[in-house]
């Protein structure tokens, strides 16, 4: 990944050495130095101090030299670290080892990299937790997800938020952070950025432009939410987290690319999808009949506001947006616009579904739990639109019912500026921080969201959105001053035609009146030019009132096939997340291509296989898919991974810790059960359940130290009989490699004594283990 001054990519190198210790050597494009994580090979937890020429150091290279010193067994390169998890007998570190970067330049700098290759480095704990049979199979079926080509993250910049996200790298929106709780052990050691934020879903960008000439980028943007993760019939409806099921965000953003010290105009356009928001479900039959649809007789509204209050929380700009002349210009409510493409006819299985949905917006609506916020629903019956009236019929009737909803909520429109020397010049919301440069300048902002769903939010969903999508595509370039009109005498290039209205001026223009007659005239100061013409006069929005035919006709269509492209990727993404296959019924998506007759004969085929992959997954892959999603997410992991500890032994002693382990007695001690370190008189026990006839104790020393004494204090209290008859001393990198370095007869101990044990023995590298072993007399 590069760095913003372009000096570097970022470099991942795990290292197993031959002795099977484990270290993570990490250059971030974002640093210019390289820190070296190492992996504990008992409790495999991540350890880092800072600590310069140790686990801190100047370059990759001398990292690297100083962790193998010539005794490196295995290395695996990596691009990115998308998370880790010591899970029972291994830690699991899952490393990103090819990057496609589908969107390389955000408006004011940010890649966003899709993973492509993806690698689960298995590295062995020494002393592992007891696992079952069953648990160990889990954390195989974990290292069995499917990550590569359906997730994405961005180094620079938070891209878990509409762009141009007005919050820091560091603090991203939970909601579309799949990796939040296998990056939380870098969080632990001070690295939080060293684990990168990633997100599921769809990213990707194509240029357009015409007689060779590269005039707009638009990018699509999908993000999928954790809220209520899972396959197709085992997360529907809402849940406890006032989600729902297979819910997507989607933003498209266009922009005209400028050289280096030019200001980049954009604007974007965000809608939401994903299945309806009250508790539903449907249950899989083994036949090839459909689904039986069901509804909670039980508080099925239960969450739905709570659901609408994020949204609306979200999507509200209303005392963000200004006029020019710096006056606010207020709103007041946040439309939450529902586009519900389910089939209402007479016996339709979804009929159920549309009634309920009517019913808990109803309800949501005399409950007063969104005073600031109005909720609007369209019923679109798309299937049966298709079947009776064709698909341009359907697709006119589509354009009908989201005319004024699109132009309510409208766009977000504004201006990178390289220089914050600009920033006086805005007029309207400043964002800048210090990821960026420069500063973003918006001028207008999206209210609202409109929202689109079908059964699952998949096809009717994926479709429907493209082409309520094409429409805001068309506006965004307009006002970009990117002209999609086939024909330059198409529409009214005269301001006459709508003399009611005011089109705005594309960046860099401003409107004057001449001194002497008054007459408005237009300055563009890009090319330092006067006109009396309006650059822009047309009427906005103006496609929605067409006909699908003169919508074809009248329009460039080379750069809605780019847009169709990116929906048809996405659609699948989502497709393929949410029920193992690709999208069905697509072929719509390229019905203005030449070709489209031959791809809808070819799609009638493909849409039956697709429909028999989705039974057979559904019926018997769905849980293992489900199973592995919570895993990934750090849910239910009391019933996937009980071995896992919720919250781990803190030992006291600062970095260092200890325990004792007793060996039992062979043969029954005389004095009740007594010993150095049990006293079974009066219910009392002081640290062994039982007598014990040899005691190890082993001591963790987790840093480098140079150890120069060890103090045994023997406890008042114990029989006279009972103190050490030898001690034995050993030390080791691991409990399973400990030498003996020291043994000491003890036989002129008194009760009470503090020993010195032995002097000036020196670790010099890694992670110790020392363990003093007890012999106790008789």
């Amino acid at each position: 990944m590069d760095s913003p001054g372009g000096l570097r990519k970022t470099s991942v190198i795990v290292v197993t050495l031959a002795s099977g210790e484990v270290y993570v050597v990490v250059s971030l494009s974002t640093r210019s130095d390289t820190q070296v994580i190492y992996v504990d090979p008992t409790t495999g937890a991540l350890c880092y101090n800072g600590k310069p020429g140790f686990d801190l150091f100047k370059s990759e290279e001398q990292a690297v030299q100083f962790v193998t010193d010539g005794q490196c067994k295995s290395i695996v390169n990596g691009r990115a670290i998308l998370g880790y998890a010591a899970l029972g007998c291994f830690g699991l570190l899952l490393v990103a080892t090819k990057l496609n970067p589908t969107i390389p330049e955000l408006p004011g700098g940010g890649c966003v990299y899709t993973v492509t290759e993806s690698q689960w480095v298995k590295i062995p704990l020494q002393n592992p937790q007891p696992q079952g049979k069953g648990e160990v199979k889990n954390v195989q079926e974990l290292t069995e997800l499917d990550i590569d080509g359906k997730h994405y993250f961005c180094e620079a910049r938070d891209i878990t938020r509409p762009f141009p996200s007005r919050m820091p790298l560091q603090n991203p929106d939970d909601e579309f952070v799949w990796n939040r709780w296998f990056s939380t052990p870098f969080k632990t050691i001070g690295l939080p950025q060293h684990c990168v934020t990633l997100l599921q879903g769809f990213a990707e960008r194509r240029t357009f432009g015409s007689s060779g000439q590269l005039e707009g980028v638009v990018a699509l943007i999908a993000r999928r939410s954790r809220l209520h993760p899972g396959t197709r019939y085992l997360a529907r409806g809402i849940n406890s987290c006032f989600s729902t099921g297979n819910e997507v965000e989607c933003e498209q953003i266009v922009w005209v690319p400028k050289r280096a010290d030019q200001s980049i105009p954009f604007n974007t356009y965000v809608w939401r999808r994903g299945t309806i928001p009250i508790w539903w479900g449907a249950e899989l039959k083994i036949t090839a009949a459909e689904a039986e649809i069901y509804v909670s007789d039980r508080d099925p509204y239960k969450g739905s506001s709570q659901y609408y209050q994020r949204l609306s929380k979200r999507y509200d700009t209303r005392n963000l947006n200004v006029t020019g002349d710096g006056i606010q210009r207020k709103t007041p409510f946040v439309p939450i616009v529902c586009v519900n493409l389910l089939r209402n006819g007479e016996g339709k299985s979804e009929c159920i579904l549309v009634q309920h949905f009517e019913e808990s917006l109803n309800y949501i609506r005399s409950s007063g739990a969104l005073p600031s916020t109005r909720m609007f629903l369209i019923n679109y019956d798309w299937h049966a639109s298709i079947k009776f009236k064709g698909e341009p019929e359907t697709i006119e009737g589509l354009w009908e019912v989201l005319k004024v909803p699109t132009t309510s909520v409208g766009i977000s429109e504004g201006d990178y500026l390289p220089s914050r020397q600009r920033i006086k010049d805005c007029r309207g919301e400043i964002i800048c921080n210090d990821e960026i440069v420069g500063a973003f300048c918006l001028r207008s902002h999206q209210n609202g969201v409109i929202r689109f769903n079908c059964a699952d939010s998949l096809d009717r969903t994926n479709a429907a959105s493209f082409f309520g999508g094409v429409q805001v595509f068309v506006e965004q370039c307009t006002r970009l001053g990117i002209s999609l009109d086939s024909d330059w005498r198409f529409g009214s290039r005269s301001v006459n035609n709508y003399s009611d209205y005011v089109a705005p001026l594309p960046p860099g223009w401003e409107k004057r009146s001449d001194a002497v007659t008054g007459k408005t005239y237009y300055i563009d100061h890009n090319t330092r030019t006067t006109t009396w013409t309006h650059p822009c006069p047309e009427k906005p929005w103006k496609r929605f009132d067409m006909k699908f035919e003169n919508f074809k006709i009248s329009t460039i269509l080379s750069p809605v096939s780019q847009l169709a492209d990116l929906f048809l990727l996405a659609g699948d993404i989502h497709a393929t997340l949410y029920t193992g296959s690709k999208a069905m019924h697509s072929q719509i998506l390229g019905i203005f291509n030449e070709d489209a007759v031959k791809s809808k004969q070819y799609s009638a085929a493909q849409n039956l296989k697709i429909t028999l992959q989705r039974r057979i997954k559904n019926t018997w892959v769905d849980s293992s898919r489900q199973k592995q999603l919570e895993m990934f997410l750090g849910m239910r992991l009391f019933k996937h991974l009980p071995s896992i500890s919720f919250q781990p032994l803190k030992v006291p002693s600062r970095p260092s810790g200890f325990f004792l382990k007793p060996v039992p007695n062979i043969f029954p001690t005389s004095d009740g059960g007594s010993s150095l370190l049990s006293f079974k008189r009066k219910d009392l026990v002081w640290v062994c359940p039982q007598a014990a006839d040899v005691v190890e104790m082993f001591i963790y020393l987790r840093e480098p130290c140079h150890v120069c004494q060890l103090l045994l204090t023997i406890s008042h209290g114990a029989n006279d009989s009972t103190y050490p008859s030898t001690v034995d001393v050993r030390t080791g990198r691991s409990l399973h490699s400990l030498k003996l370095v020291l043994e000491v007869g003890l036989n002129f101990l008194m009760h009470i004594l503090d020993i010195l044990l032995f002097d000036s023995v020196t670790i010099k590298l890694g992670e110790q283990y020392w363990r003093m072993q007890l012999k106790l007399l008789k």
